[in-house]
């Protein structure tokens, strides 16, 4: 089942830091509709918390209407270079039609901070659209090392504030973030 998924968001920073609400989960649904995508993966910088509560008040609020994936935005430092610092957009997959969830990990925004691309495992995708941080991505070089390595491409909006949710997106199979993912008992914590 391919669907429009903007999977890489700011919502908590968008509505400055406030715990979740029906207020804000109303805007957010309201913005998914409106950009014609069909879900958004939430991944505020080093808070997961709040994306799995928010993805709570939406399934019990506006069921069936909008996918939700909560994540976070982590800092990654490769062993071999850890001055080639990188940022990774972590998805916690729910189980779903009989499928056990995972972790699907998205290198975000290559080329910032470091200029250097480093390919580790359990990357599952690399940004080569990105709305706030396109101007650094080297794109023929992201597809290189999406080819390489086997690598979803992924447009993202990368949104840090309402309006910009689906101002990218990417269409993707969702089975195929699933076959992907990294199970729960081969994930390691950050």
């Amino acid at each position: 089942m391919k669907l429009k998924l903007d999977l890489h968001t700011h919502v908590w920073e968008a509505f400055n830091f406030q715990p979740p609400s029906l207020e804000i989960a109303e805007k957010v649904v309201r913005q998914i509709r409106a950009a014609g995508i069909d879900g958004i993966g939430i991944t505020d910088h080093h808070n997961k918390d709040w994306s799995f509560e928010f993805r709570e008040l939406v399934e019990q609020h506006f069921p069936g209407e909008v996918v939700i994936i909560p994540g976070w935005e982590i800092e990654i430092r490769p062993e071999q270079n850890p001055f080639a610092e990188y940022q990774v957009a972590e998805l916690f997959l729910p189980s779903w039609n009989g499928v056990e969830g995972g972790v699907f990990r998205t290198y975000c925004h290559p080329g910032y901070y470091s200029p250097e691309i480093i390919i580790e495992q359990d990357i599952h995708a690399i940004e080569i659209d990105n709305y706030i941080h396109n101007w650094h991505i080297r794109k023929p070089l992201v597809k290189e090392k999406a080819n390489d390595h086997g690598l979803l491409l992924m447009e993202v909006s990368d949104a840090h504030n309402l309006e910009n949710i689906g101002l990218r997106y990417t269409e993707v199979d969702l089975q195929d973030l699933y076959d992907r993912s990294v199970k729960p008992a081969s994930v390691s914590a950050p």
